[in-house]
């Protein structure tokens, strides 16, 4: 009865062990199907479409290729006709779903892909006012926009100017009045006065129109209608000649002479959209970044000749 016992037992062990491997052996089985699918998402590169190929877009796509590491990256750019081509050859198209993310650099790249795709996850930088573009999209890309914060520009502002009560803004109400009226409630709750100085179109050619002897200093904003280098440096002159500081929003305000400028940091640009990619890919979601990274910038010579070091309790 005992060996009879055994020998059920050392039957039933041996099928029991047999289905251990014959499942062991489907599982790596399955395993090997699908590893040439694994392989295959996890080699999927990043397409980045730029509108042009200009020193900026270049700049903040070195920073998101350098962002993301080693994982690959195909460029394509938008030809006269806003059709995207690429330098990798003519067997490469910018087909969203041979792609694990697609990264829009510049508005009219923003536009296109937000047309021409609605499976893969969207991201984007080097966009000023990206809501303008969203509002017709069914859904909302994750991104950098180029705006700097209202109060965020102010509180460095202070930080520059700790004393300034009254600040002129120079911008086209056809394009920035609300914009304006916004700045001026934010700017009331810090004890801020915005002075509108209206750039009006006149024949052709451009008026100012406001009382430019109220402000103690004077700032350009992103606009259409200012970007005219003989208004600018114009502008930039007369204020200068009054001892008003100007401050403006790229390299070009600094070198032309205004005393500050916010000058955004394109390549970091890149590194913030890289660091979206890469979170949203892991199944994180949308990081939200308050502000395009940048610095307010001075010029140290203009600064000096305005004798700005103790003006409004500033160094």
């Amino acid at each position: 009865m005992t060996d009879e016992r055994t020998i059920i037992s050392a039957v039933t062990s041996f099928r029991m062990t047999q289905n251990v491997f014959v499942f062991a052996g489907w599982l790596v089985f399955v395993l090997l199907l699908l590893l040439p699918t694994v392989c295959i998402a996890a080699d999927k590169s990043v397409a980045v479409l730029l509108s042009r190929e200009i020193a900026p877009y270049v700049s903040m796509v070195k920073g998101l290729e350098a962002g993301l590491g080693r994982k690959p990256v195909q460029r394509f750019f938008l030809d006269k006709q806003g059709q995207p081509f690429t330098l990798g050859g003519p067997e490469l198209s910018l087909k969203p779903e041979l792609f694990s993310a697609l990264v829009a650099v510049g508005p009219e790249a923003l536009a296109h892909l937000l047309l021409n795709n609605n499976s893969v996850p969207l991201f984007y930088g080097m966009v000023l006012n990206p809501q303008n573009l969203l509002t017709k999209s069914p859904t909302e890309p994750c991104g950098v926009a180029l705006n700097i914060p209202i109060t965020v520009q102010f509180s460095e502002l202070r930080k520059q100017l700790p004393g300034i009560r009254r600040l002129g803004i120079l911008f086209d109400p056809a394009n920035n009045q609300l914009w304006f009226e916004e700045a001026a409630t934010i700017a009331a709750s810090m004890a801020l006065e915005l002075v509108p100085l209206q750039v009006l179109g006149n024949r052709g050619g451009l008026e100012l129109v406001g009382d430019f002897n109220r402000p103690e200093a004077l700032m350009f904003i992103p606009d259409k209608s200012i970007i005219s280098r003989a208004v600018i440096q114009y502008v930039i002159k007369q204020a200068v000649r009054q001892r008003v500081p100007v401050v403006g929003y790229n390299q070009f305000f600094l070198d032309s002479g205004a005393a500050l400028a916010f000058v955004i940091d394109y390549e970091q640009v890149g590194a913030q959209v890289a660091a979206l990619v890469e979170n949203a890919l892991v199944d994180q979601g949308c990081l939200h970044i308050d502000a395009p990274a940048f610095e307010l910038r001075r010029n140290p010579e203009v600064w000096q000749a305005l004798g700005m070091a103790g003006r409004w309790g500033n160094e």
